[in-house]
């Protein structure tokens, strides 16, 4: 009987995925929350591992305040905040190259209960060559809404109420045509009389609107993953992960089940990461008991290859760099793990916290701690110290990699570092 080691090896080499975009972007840009496909990885050279405040091409301060991703499109970067009092949230365009505002527009919202280290503008946006596309929500609405380039309103869609302990948090992406968003939310849990909320992928024409497809999900835990895209003999997949269904895959054109895959417990926060055929998922709770599981993706679905349990991430994703797997757990502690056996290589603590997800060039892996510290760890077998850079205010954001440039957000900033591509 072949070994993991065997399966993943194998794959690996043998299974060459292309990945489908979701239209033809341009080569620098970062189109939704991490990056091309969800992975957190960029090609760009050259870019600093220790820099001081008088390093920064630019900073800005934003409207509000949060912890959404920034996005960028050509020369344009999108980034969303709210006011945490009245809950209004923001949406704003500035110029990649001097950070200056190019616009800014607002839509009103409620205030509502959400989990202390939530915020009204968690989701990061999508982008593509036409709109951007962002999301928020109160316990009577979840919207979805596309504006044009220049911060003008194309189309609104109102999916209902949102039901969920820790408030919104569902981030879309762009396939091809569509605009797919996993709209889950809470049934247990709740007080007793309380309504359970309903869960659905969502598939919506980018260019009106208008429904393509919805796909019911089961309803236990409010799950915030974001889907990526598998290829396998030229017929791509929407992979995904939640607390109900596991690891699953639906057909992008239809919504339909191509599979699914039991494997957590808990909730789901961090999004799937793929590297070639192994899927890398992981659950877990405020609480602890979170486990991270890795399985082989074929054409008749998928086979759990192992869990990882050892400080394990819950909310932050995991990251492939230099063909490890790097994992940064809530508490503070960062982990590198071989993806052929699951075996964790080094555990050592780095910070008190992390929230927002690394990112990674060829060799270098960039996080931002919640202190607000940004730490750069080479992508190595063997530990090294990170070099730690800080930015002066807490942070709960990823970063973004674009045009040779790392965008980092915090609370109420963003800070560009890098040459831009017009220099």
């Amino acid at each position: 009987m072949r070994s993991c080691f065997q399966y993943v090896l194998a794959g690996l080499i043998a299974c060459l995925i292309v990945v489908s975009d979701p239209l033809p972007s341009q080569a620098e840009d970062w189109p939704r929350f991490r990056g091309p496909n969800g992975t957190g990885q960029s090609q760009a050279t050259g870019l600093p591992q220790k820099w001081t405040a008088n390093d920064y091409r630019w900073t800005q301060k934003l409207v509000g305040s949060g912890s959404s991703a920034p996005v960028i499109w050509g020369n344009r970067l999108f980034v969303t905040s709210c006011d945490s009092e009245t809950a209004e949230f923001f949406v704003e365009c500035l110029d990649v190259n001097t950070g200056q505002q190019a616009w800014k527009t607002s839509f009103s919202s409620e205030p509502y209960r959400i989990h202390r280290r939530n915020s009204y503008a968690s989701s990061t946006p999508a982008v593509d060559q036409d709109h951007l596309y962002v999301t928020y929500a109160s316990p009577d609405h979840t919207y979805l809404v596309a504006l044009d380039h220049q911060g003008k309103e194309v189309w609104r869609r109102d999916f209902g109420r949102w039901v969920s302990q820790h408030g919104f948090g569902a981030s879309p992406m762009v396939y091809r045509d569509k605009v797919v968003l996993i709209n889950s939310q809470q049934a247990e849990r709740l007080p007793a009389d309380a309504e359970p909320g309903q869960s659905r992928v969502i598939a919506v024409d980018r260019l009106t609107g208008k429904d393509v497809w919805t796909t019911e999900l089961a309803s236990t835990r409010a799950n915030y993953s974001v889907p990526c895209v598998f290829s396998l003999d030229g017929r791509d997949q929407l992979i995904a992960c939640s607390t109900a269904e596991g690891f699953f895959s639906l057909d992008p054109e239809t919504g339909q089940f191509n599979w699914k895959m039991p494997a957590f417990k808990m909730r789901t926060v961090a999004s799937p990461v793929l590297e070639g055929n192994l899927v890398l998922g992981s659950t877990g709770s405020g609480g602890g008991g979170n486990y991270l599981v890795a399985a082989r993706l074929g054409d008749q679905g998928a086979e759990k290859l192992f869990e990882v349990t050892q400080a394990a991430n819950y909310v932050p994703c995991p990251i492939v760099c230099n063909g490890l797997v790097f994992l940064f757990s809530d508490k503070g502690i960062a982990s590198c793990v071989d993806p052929a056996s699951g075996e964790v290589v080094w555990k050592k603590r780095v910070a008190k916290g992390f929230s927002g997800s690394p990112v990674a060039t060829a060799e270098h892996v960039y996080v931002t701690a919640e202190s607000g510290d940004v730490l750069v760890l080479p992508a190595l077998r063997d530990f090294q110290e990170p070099t730690i850079n800080p930015l002066g205010e807490e942070s709960r954001s990823t970063p973004a990699i674009a045009n040779g440039c790392l965008f980092f957000r915090t609370d109420t900033q963003l800070f560009c570092l890098g040459k831009a591509a017009t220099d």
